[in-house]
């Protein structure tokens, strides 16, 4: 099995390859391809354009013979898996939100998504809030985050995650989801928590189990 992770930040490096580490997948399965420039084009043109779109579709289409996945990382991003229908191609292309949202779905309980980035908001939304005939989830923004993680400095970040995690707990959350990618480190401190959720870990586990 050979996987494609898809990043905008060099940091969910790290962050897949932990998960793949916890989950016995050797490092060799998996190949990182890092684009920060196409996160930040749509962040300037206020979301995903037709044109950024068919560039993501393009770049997919050109790597998708040497793999058998490709996992689009990326919540901005995440959108353009919907132009490679999975059961029409011999590799599935993926956003690894989807997954976390799949899972999220089948929950009972009150559930609460928070996100640092704000301009996913719109898709986070949409994403999460998709099955109306269920109890919606609250979707909220760990404010400031973003602008913190942007800076470098992670431990901030992760700390203003954990103290969001925290706080959606305390306030009754049967379920927390984290939206992004770059939010996972946080869980270590909730560690054996089954209420706290993140991408990685089940994008890997659906591919490889």
């Amino acid at each position: 099995m050979a996987v494609a992770c898809l990043h905008t930040a060099a940091s969910n490096i790290a962050i897949f390859d932990d998960a793949a580490c916890k989950l016995n997948i050797p490092a060799i399965h998996l190949s990182h391809l890092v684009v920060p420039h196409w996160l930040a084009e749509a962040e300037r043109a206020g979301g995903l354009t037709v044109e950024l779109k068919q560039q993501l579709v393009s770049f997919i289409q050109s790597i998708m013979p040497h793999f058998d996945a490709v996992l689009i990382t990326c919540s901005t991003l995440g959108a353009v898996a919907e132009n490679f229908p999975c059961l029409e191609k011999r590799c599935a292309v993926y956003r690894t939100d989807q997954m976390l949202a799949d899972v999220l779905g089948d929950r009972p309980g009150k559930s609460v998504v928070l996100y640092a980035a704000p301009s996913t908001l719109a898709t986070t939304t949409a994403l999460f809030c998709r099955d109306t005939t269920r109890l919606q989830p609250e979707v909220r923004l760990v404010s400031e985050a973003w602008q913190i993680f942007k800076s470098g400095d992670q431990d901030s970040y992760l700390a203003l995650i954990a103290e969001a995690i925290k706080k959606a707990l305390d306030e009754g959350a049967d379920n927390v989801a984290l939206a992004q990618v770059s939010m996972a480190p946080a869980i270590k401190a909730f560690t054996g928590d089954a209420r706290v959720l993140a991408s990685p870990h089940l994008s890997l586990q659906r591919c490889f189990g």
